[in-house]
């Protein structure tokens, strides 16, 4: 019974931040109610790859 609980807790404040965020709604409240808790950890790591795929890489430039 806990558990379910901190996984509907989890859900709505994953639902929260990826509308904060501006990541896809669905996937999150979904892992919210597989994972709990958990997914919060995922959820940031997702966030933190994807705002370095954004970020412009001037600093490297490969030459062949």
């Amino acid at each position: 019974m806990v558990w379910f609980l901190l996984s509907l807790l989890s859900a709505v404040i994953l639902y929260v931040e990826a509308v904060r965020k501006g990541m896809p709604i669905k996937r999150w409240v979904f892992a919210g109610l597989m994972c709990g808790p958990g997914a919060w950890y995922l959820f940031n790591v997702h966030h933190r790859r994807a705002w370095l795929r954004s970020q412009v890489t001037t600093y490297c430039i490969w030459k062949a």
